[in-house]
């Protein structure tokens, strides 16, 4: 192992996958996620101890990728500090285990890789009631699926001799470096061995087009794109028949379902002429022992072209697969950039850098795994992107032959993959039983095109509601997030099935769709489609300005009552409040719109945007942190400051702030959240180590899903970076000063002492009332009634 850190150049396939990472719109995508579920419980320290030797022993695993004086490099650095993550769930109530699981490890899957900060890996122990899992994740750029086998290969040996307080039996140095293979590579670019191979690429490749299969409906196709995954088991006559042209055909079963892909896409797309088809094939590029052993990125794209035609035989077209596989392996050591960069412009422009379909024979990768003697099963890739239109994988389990299926969800329903599922299924039956069938007595399901074509198709579904270009936007939004577009042009969100955690992921998919954000503030004063339209097409319609913080949630002729935000809170944490006041009562709130970090920061901004509307309020009050900033807002007024209502406020009175505060607060939130979709179960714990906040409210997000709750961790992101802002605002603010009004002081999960010491800070005796509930209870019926009926009374004695 090297004791400096040093850098070589990265390989041309490397450079290009930096290049994507970084316009992808889904940055996972190119994790590779292996799910593995366990026979029997694996021993965590030493998991620890054998991860950590893994990355010591591995060039790759230590090794940052990035991009130096317009150079994109690999810098290995000496040590990387490995953690083995935990998430386990003792008791999942009635959330299915199976399900919870498959969320987690795709959630896992989904977390961000740095490609500048190594180990560029993670591994994860998850455990939900009493079955087990272990989710290794490696992004692409340092390992192919080959060199992942190797890595648990060695992990294993690890993991037994840590069991035995043992060094691992390994050689004492890997077969070879990666980093003496990206050398090779850059000195075979610059010598010009490559030219052979270069030049076989431009005639085979010159005026190929891409073929793909039509969408189902128009969207962009870049990588990085919402995907989805699903694993196909061939029929028994199409797995007879793949093996007796194999064998009848002298051909690998690979060469044959490539020939399969060929001769359907040539019958979807010129059912009556010869085809030209060119899909992308993943090469292996390990052609000797040495390459074999060797951890790190190796595999390449190739283009595989082929003219398919009515009169040929099913064997024909295996024939010719076979003999272009085999002239593949010759010329697969050319990085497809390299290649890509040596076609004429035309044909770049209609073979596209980035092919559309794709197939990789993945073999028995993933067959007989084990960690030590505890046998592993390797689940479903929990993919949630996709990196290409349509992306092929043939499994081979331990004789079974399966096809694993990656396909960009924006572009593709389900049904049009299985179609071309059951397409190839078919053509391989047929071909088993008569070799010599015509293609062009094929029948075939699949749709299929040039891949730089575009592809359109109306949006369904909103033929009820006004016509315009903006409610059509809305609607695909609300389909989106609710999963059933709006009964019509007034329905309220939260009738529909709408929650508080949606209303963020409402205004990004509104936001996707129009390309202006949505109000949401102003919006949840009349949650529906058309006040949505109204915004994207006028713009706000309160008479405040369009950033002011203050928000009319209801108007009225009695008395006005002004509330403020919670930690993390929004409107909607009032609405059972303003059920339980009197219809008459007049209702605005201040709603934070950009960040601030203290309360009397928020204080005076709201108090601004208060004054400016020309109201004053006979009650300013807030839960949580909004009764701290009400109190600060009425200390501005003077001698008559409206009367105050505080909700389960804790005093600004200065706490002692305890060592594992940030645990404390991200429980916390948790819980809220929890609350917020009325479930009582524990979220998935994520260990008992400096908290991961990301890794937790992935697990939390996943739990979520599973109960039938979604929120989407993005939201989930946001919501907890405004929530730990506004927790450290509250803990930091202190002040004496005292407000001389009365006041109504809501205590659920207050201590009677804290309750002393806003008495303390209010020169009238106030109002205490107790609620049997706990903090974010008091916001929910029917506390919010005995909350509602104190308010009444305080308000009719002081005016």
């Amino acid at each position: 192992m090297t004791t400096e850190p040093f850098t070589v150049p990265a390989t041309p396939m490397q450079e290009a996958l930096w290049w994507v990472h970084q316009r992808a719109r889904n940055k996972s995508v190119y994790n590779i996620t292996w799910r593995l579920g366990c026979a029997a419980p694996l021993d965590a320290d030493a998991l620890r101890t054998a991860w950590q030797q893994l990355v010591n022993r591995h060039e790759a695993l230590r090794t940052r990728v990035a991009r130096h004086n317009d150079v994109v490099t690999l810098t290995v650095v000496p040590q990387a500090t490995a953690r083995v993550q935990l998430v386990t769930l003792d008791d999942p109530g009635s959330v299915p285990v199976g399900v919870l699981l498959r969320l987690i490890a795709e959630e896992l899957q989904e977390r961000t890789t740095a490609l500048d900060d190594a180990p560029l890996a993670r591994l994860t122990m998850v455990r939900v009631g009493d079955e087990h899992e272990l989710v290794l994740t490696v992004h692409h750029v340092v390992a192919d699926g080959w060199a992942i086998q190797l890595l648990v290969a060695d992990l294993s040996v690890a993991y037994a001799a840590a069991l035995r307080g043992e060094a691992p039996p390994w050689p004492a140095e890997p077969p070879v470096p990666f980093s003496v293979y990206a050398r090779e590579v850059a000195q075979a670019r610059d010598d010009g061995r490559w030219q052979d191979s270069l030049q076989h690429w431009r005639k085979v490749l010159e005026g190929a087009t891409a073929t793909t299969v039509v969408a189902d409906r128009q969207r962009y196709a870049s990588t990085g794109a919402a995907g989805a995954m699903l694993r196909y088991a061939f029929s028994g006559e199409a797995a007879d028949g793949i093996a007796a042209l194999a064998k009848s055909m002298f051909a690998t079963p690979f060469a044959v379902v490539l020939a399969g892909v060929q001769i359907v896409l040539a019958r979807a797309c010129a059912p009556h002429a010869d085809a030209d088809i060119s899909v992308g094939v993943v090469a292996a590029n390990r052609n000797g022992p040495r390459d074999q052993q060797l951890v790190g990125y190796l595999a390449n794209l190739c283009v595989a072209r082929a003219t398919v035609s009515p009169g040929d035989t099913i064997g024909d077209v295996v024939g010719r697969a076979r003999d272009a596989g085999w002239e593949m392996l010759v010329h697969q050591a050319v990085p497809y950039p390299v290649v890509f960069a040596a076609l004429s412009d035309d044909t770049q422009t209609m073979l596209r850098e980035s092919v559309p379909l794709l197939l990789n024979y993945l073999g028995p990768i993933g067959s007989g795994l084990s960690i030590g003697d505890v046998a592993m099963t390797v689940h479903p890739t929990p993919n949630r992107a996709a990196r290409a239109d349509i992306g092929l994988g043939l499994l081979d389990d331990d004789g079974t032959l399966l096809m694993e299926i990656e396909y960009n969800t924006g572009r593709y329903d389900e049904q049009t993959v299985l179609r071309l599922l059951h397409d190839l299924d078919a053509v391989f039956a047929a071909g088993g039983a008569d070799p010599d069938r015509l293609v062009g007595s094929l029948p075939v399901q699949t749709r299929a095109t040039a891949g730089y074509l575009d592809h359109r198709q109306a949006a369904p579904g909103t033929e009820e509601l006004p016509a315009s270009a903006a409610m059509t936007q809305v609607a695909r939004a609300w389909t989106q997030v609710l999963g059933a577009p709006p009964r019509g042009p007034d329905e309220d969100f939260f009738a529909a099935g709408g929650r508080s955690l949606k209303v963020l992921e409402l205004a990004a998919a509104v936001e996707a769709e129009a390309g202006t954000p949505l109000d949401v503030v102003t919006w949840l004063a009349e949650p529906s489609p058309r006040r949505a339209v109204a915004q994207l097409e006028s713009g706000t319609a309160e008479s405040t300005p369009a950033n002011s913080t203050v928000v009319l949630l209801r108007p009225g002729t009695g008395p006005h009552l002004h509330l403020v935000h919670g930690a993390g809170g929004a409107v909607q944490d009032y609405r059972d409040l303003l059920a339980a006041l009197p219809v008459d009562w007049r209702v605005t709130l201040s709603q934070e719109r950009e960040p601030h970090e203290s309360v009397p920061a928020m204080a005076a901004r709201y108090r601004t945007d208060l004054d400016a509307t020309g109201a004053r309020p006979d009650v300013l009050g807030g839960w949580s942190m909004g009764g701290q900033i009400a109190f600060a807002m009425a200390t501005g007024y003077g001698a008559e400051p409206p009367a105050l209502l505080l909700l389960d406020s804790t005093p600004p009175v200065g706490y002692e702030i305890p060592a594992d505060i940030d645990r404390l607060r991200l429980d916390a939130f948790i819980t809220g959240v929890l609350r917020a979709v009325e479930l009582t179960g524990p979220a998935p714990s994520t260990g008992d180590d400096e908290p991961d906040a990301d890794l937790a409210l992935r697990a939390l997000a996943a739990y979520l899903s599973a109960a039938g709750q979604p929120v989407p961790t993005a939201v989930l992101l946001e919501r907890w970076a405004t929530y730990h802002r506004h927790a450290v605002a509250v803990a930091s603010f202190v002040t004496t000063d005292q407000v001389d009004a009365p006041a109504l002081v809501v205590g659920a999960g207050l201590l009677d002492v804290q309750l002393d010491e806003w008495a303390q800070r209010l020169r009238r005796p106030p109002d205490i009332l107790r609620v049997a509930a706990d903090h974010h209870g008091v916001l929910r019926a029917p506390f919010t009634g005995q909350v509602a009926e104190a308010l009444q009374r305080l308000t009719a004695a002081t005016r």
